[in-house]
């Protein structure tokens, strides 16, 4: 999947789940673990998407 898309899907639905989380569980103290998550995918996908545009060379 594209990764333009896939970005901004994941940010979306990680701060979705933390306002249901915090909703469902009457405090906010953990729901913020979610995006937290959600970062870390995202910068996991976009160290793994630059790899594969950089096709495994070096720049210099």
């Amino acid at each position: 999947m594209n990764l333009k898309i896939l970005i901004p899907v994941i940010a979306v639905i990680s701060g979705g789940i933390m306002v249901v989380w915090g909703t469902l569980a009457n405090s906010y103290e953990h729901a913020w673990l979610a995006v937290f998550i959600g970062g870390i995918a995202i910068a996991v996908l976009s160290i793994i998407g630059a790899g594969k545009a950089n096709n495994g060379k070096d720049k210099k």
